[in-house]
């Protein structure tokens, strides 16, 4: 079934979004001397290297006669919720260095970096006084980004509405990175909000949410790969 295909090989299919959303942003850049966009097409290219790197927990499933296998089967390596820690902390911080880079306003820059110092500060001394790391996410971290990332492209649409380049909105990327990052942050919010009441009772929840978030993050990489090739097509117009 098509639904079963899906499930199983969701992974893989947003793998091969994200890396179609990294390639073209790298090809725009190619194209395009744009040094505000390049720290964002680093963080596409983080998000593969970390989605690929985070499937090792598949080969936990099986029992390889090896010493290292044994060893990471047995410690807090076995599962991935220490690199998804790592992942969402320089996630947000490579967004942050992206709206940063964008805005030309002193307060707008300040307010930035302000939430990435507020954002670091609470996540380090989390970690730090806690044994979370190994175990789960950052308290509320779905809630705290939507926050940071809501917040981030208010500034900037602030900031366009009131600089000329709002009559050419539709030739710049950031745009629509903007509007993309928010809907995503906002169509996975409800997603993760009723994924503790659901998730161990309702296996239809889960193939549900499963099939969900992989239409989402399909629709989001595939925007973003828009988002850096429809402005080099109407450049060329």
């Amino acid at each position: 079934m098509l639904t079963d295909f899906l499930i199983n090989y969701g992974g893989i299919i947003t793998i091969l979004f994200e890396l179609l959303a990294a390639l073209a942003g790298s090809y725009y850049l190619r194209k395009v001397n744009n040094s505000l966009l390049r720290v964002f097409v680093y963080y596409l290219w983080l998000t593969v290297g970390f989605e690929i790197v985070g499937r090792y927990t598949y080969l936990m499933d099986y029992d390889y006669d090896y010493g290292w296998f044994i060893a990471i089967k047995n410690s807090v390596f076995s599962n991935n919720t220490w690199l998804y820690n790592i992942y969402a902390y320089l996630g947000i911080g490579f967004i942050s260095i992206f709206y940063y880079n964008l805005m030309t306003n002193f307060k707008a820059r300040i307010t930035v970096l302000s939430t990435l110092g507020a954002f670091s500060l609470f996540s380090i001394l989390y970690f730090t006084l806690t044994d979370a790391f190994f175990q789960t996410t950052l308290p509320y971290h779905f809630f705290i980004s939507v926050s940071i990332i809501c917040l981030y492209v208010l500034l900037y649409f602030l900031q366009l509405i009131n600089s000329d380049k709002i009559l050419d909105y539709y030739k710049l990327p950031s745009f629509y990175i903007s509007i993309t990052l928010l809907l995503w942050y906002l169509c996975i919010i409800p997603l993760f909000i009723f994924d503790g009441y659901f998730k161990s009772i309702n296996s239809e929840f889960v193939r549900f949410r499963t099939i969900l978030l992989l239409f989402i993050n399909i629709c989001t990489y595939s925007s973003f790969t828009f988002a850096f090739l429809y402005p080099l097509y109407r450049r060329r117009r």
